[in-house]
């Protein structure tokens, strides 16, 4: 892969990425639970600076524009068709906890196949042995960790039994938490 090929794909990722945020995040507040919305909205926001700094990053080293796939194929939906047409009002605590764990694993899924993304785009630039492979290989270590945070996640909750009232009592909390992230990362 050539320089330009390499970083449009890393853009493209990026741009898709944002995608699933604000999906996860849509979902989330249609839900009723504000705290793992904020997360998604950190995370949205988070993914929008990376793709700028990238953007950057590729201008100042090496002169070029990142182009993105005008397609992102491969964004997952994760709203189903039927909460278009309805009101949150309408959603049961069955449909709220199976929507949550499928949403969390749609949240894996989604971090692991781009850190193998990134992964390979850092072996195709260790083999033209520049440096921006280790900006890339940030890019992984940043994904693992959010991995990391979003199988907890998912083990507590199904520890829980995705006890509703439990995950509805901690959703205070946890939307302060990541309101005080983006404050500190976005000096929102």
């Amino acid at each position: 892969m050539t320089m330009v090929e390499i970083f449009s794909r890393i853009g493209t990722q990026m741009v898709k990425g944002m995608m699933v945020h604000e999906q996860l995040m849509k979902a989330y507040l249609f839900l009723g639970l504000n705290g793992n919305a904020a997360c998604h909205e950190y995370h949205h926001l988070s993914e929008t600076k990376a793709y700028i700094s990238i953007c950057k990053y590729a201008n100042d080293h090496f002169d070029m524009i990142i182009k993105s796939d005008d397609k992102f194929q491969g964004v997952p939906d994760i709203i189903p068709q039927s909460w278009y047409v309805n009101t949150r009002d309408k959603v049961d605590t069955s449909t709220r906890t199976q929507a949550m764990e499928e949403a969390l694993i749609t949240w894996i899924e989604w971090e692991e196949s781009t850190k193998k993304v990134y992964e390979n785009l850092y072996l195709d630039l260790e083999k033209l042995d520049v440096p921006a492979a280790e900006y890339v290989k940030s890019l992984v270590l940043d994904v693992e960790e959010e991995i990391v945070y979003a199988r907890k996640e998912l083990l507590v909750k199904r520890s829980m039994a995705f006890d509703i009232v439990s995950i509805m009592e901690e959703q205070e909390e946890m939307e302060r938490t990541f309101r005080k992230k983006i404050k500190k990362a976005f000096n929102k």
